[in-house]
């Protein structure tokens, strides 16, 4: 016979409240700031030929001209992105990886021997 599992409330509802009253804090800031208008680059802002040129250490105004935006900013972002996300794919390698190489994995779970395994 089974039984259904009991809701454990043991401490869980001052968490519950603190979790409640955060958000109605950073609610109440968050529609209480005023955000400036937003601003963006002009029409014909080449925005990634820039950061390309950044990325390179090659002066902006020779590849596209006036349109040209100083990408210096964004460059930083763009590694510490590109690190973190790189960090990100080693440590799902270094999960995925199986101690113990030697044994193959195979998909019908080791029934069925191909080639010449007799």
């Amino acid at each position: 016979m089974t039984t259904k599992p009991e809701l454990q409330t043991e401490g869980s509802f001052v968490a519950g409240l603190a979790a409640i009253a955060l958000f109605v804090v950073l609610g109440a800031v968050f529609m209480g700031v005023s955000f400036p208008a937003p601003a963006g680059f002009g029409e014909g802002a080449a925005i990634t030929k820039s950061l390309g040129a950044a990325m390179f250490d090659i002066e902006p105004g020779l590849l596209v001209g006036d349109a040209a935006v100083p990408g210096e900013g964004f460059l930083v972002a763009f590694i510490l992105i590109a690190i973190a996300l790189d960090a990100a794919l080693d440590g799902a390698l270094m999960l995925a990886k199986r101690d113990d190489e030697e044994e193959t994995v195979v998909a019908d779970g080791g029934t069925h021997h191909g080639g010449d395994d007799s």
